[in-house]
């Protein structure tokens, strides 16, 4: 039974490994404004890398990776989304940290949710889930382009079992990712950016064996994607006079 709950956690990490691990967001830091609707398409490359030493070497697995997303302005400073495709289904959230009338900067945190159920005939079942932070940070152009910046955190957990006995596996990861979102037209815009993602703990445990922590994995995973994003958005703030004017108006002398 031992030997079927490993071999669950083994699959379900293979899955992982070949393509549902997402570690670019492909979006702004700034929300989209209440209202406002935005459809995305992702296509791009990721890969999962080992680096041993001279006697284990090196090695990793490159494949595609496409998603779709939808996202809608609840209110001004707060988007909700969805994403599915290679990264599963995953739930999307974001949150504006500074002013939306800012013309020059937008800062968010933008939590995430995704994951999977595995089950097969003979009550062998797997899971995977992972949560993500990242911190968004945007510098907005004159013409309404924006450059992120997306430092990140990182839970996963990958378990498998039946009736009988289990597996899992708790990873803590950090990454980051750096992409720009060009401003096409006012109802598209044109965003490539990479994401790279490194566990950096890991808690690993069975039914009849004390849990295990480990670290220093000697790999990663890293993405490549081209976002296509279609939805008008926050209208352009250009003249930045009238937002410095404002913001001095509210200090007191």
């Amino acid at each position: 039974m031992m030997r079927r709950a490993v071999v669950a956690v083994a699959l379900c990490a293979g899955f992982v490994g070949t393509g549902c691990v997402s570690v670019s967001h492909v979006q702004t830091a700034d929300t989209l404004g209440a209202g406002k609707f935005q459809f995305a398409i992702e296509p791009g490359v990721g890969g999962a890398a080992v680096i041993g030493d001279s006697e284990t070497g090196s090695g990793g697995i490159y494949y595609p990776h496409i998603d779709l997303a939808a996202r809608f302005g609840v209110t001004e400073r707060v988007d909700l989304g969805v994403r599915f495709g290679s990264s599963l289904a995953e739930l999307q959230s974001k949150f504006l940290l500074t002013s939306p009338d800012d013309p020059n900067l937008a800062i968010s945190l933008a939590p995430s949710v995704m994951g999977v159920f595995l089950g097969s005939d003979d009550d062998a079942v797997g899971s995977y889930v992972n949560v993500a932070v990242p911190l968004l940070v945007g510098f907005k152009t004159a013409g309404g382009s924006e450059l992120v910046l997306g430092p990140r955190v990182s839970a996963t957990r990958i378990s498998g079992g039946s009736s009988t006995d289990s597996a899992a596996a708790n990873l803590l990861s950090v990454g980051a990712s750096v992409g720009y979102a060009l401003r096409v037209t006012e109802g598209f815009r044109l965003m490539p950016e990479v994401g790279v993602s490194i566990p950096v703990i890991g808690e690993f445990n069975t039914t009849d064996s004390e849990s295990e922590l480990g670290a220093g994995f000697n790999g990663g995973f890293v993405q490549f994607k081209l976002g296509f994003l279609f939805g008008r958005g926050r209208p352009i703030n250009r003249d930045t006079r009238d937002y410095v004017n404002a913001n001095s108006n509210d200090v007191d002398i």
